[in-house]
């Protein structure tokens, strides 16, 4: 907790950067800077804030786009489409929010035993996580892979059974921070 609140300081000061910039004349090219600056700074606080979730077990991953099997990636809405761990218990949902499917939202929704198989960085310093998934409907691997100094991250699930795999974009987030709406379990 007094890592997170450091961070937040951290952020709260960062903010009032540009303000003073303003108010001293600066040119649109320092602004420029500056903002560019700021948002670095954020992306860094956000992944500083991502990994000390992941290193704690309590963390969702939003997808904002999936790719099944090779196909088109498809925008979706991000509070329907995760993985959050819990612990050693992940829930996992993929749902087009149009109705019908297993879970009454045009996907499906299930849960199960997640384990952290291996944790690598590589030279750039993204983190890639590997995950052994078992639950009623999803066995299989995933691999989670957080870029450097921020939250995105890309998530690749390769099923046990089936040619069905999914590729997915989004951000990871420490459970409480982001709305998910659960469907029906199966």
């Amino acid at each position: 907790m007094k890592r997170i609140s450091i961070i937040i300081a951290i952020f709260a000061f960062a903010l009032t950067l540009p303000i003073e910039a303003k108010d001293q004349g600066v040119s649109k090219k320092e602004q420029k800077a500056a903002k560019r600056a700021l948002e670095a700074q954020k992306d860094s606080i956000a992944g500083l804030v991502s990994r000390d979730a992941m290193e704690r077990g309590e963390w969702v991953f939003n997808a904002v786009s999936v790719n099944v099997s090779g196909g088109p990636m498809v925008n979706v809405p991000s509070n329907l489409n995760f993985l959050m761990v819990e612990g050693d218990k992940y829930t996992f949902q993929t749902s087009s929010g149009f109705g019908g499917g297993p879970n009454n939202m045009g996907g499906i929704t299930t849960t199960g035993l997640i384990k952290i198989e291996d944790v690598e960085a590589d030279r750039h310093g993204n983190i890639t996580y590997s995950l052994r998934l078992n639950g009623t409907i999803l066995n299989g691997t995933a691999t989670l892979t957080l870029e450097r100094n921020s939250n995105r991250a890309d998530l690749y699930i390769n099923m046990d059974r089936g040619t069905r795999n999914l590729s997915m974009v989004g951000a990871v987030y420490p459970i409480g921070t982001t709305r998910v709406f659960e469907g029906t379990l199966r």
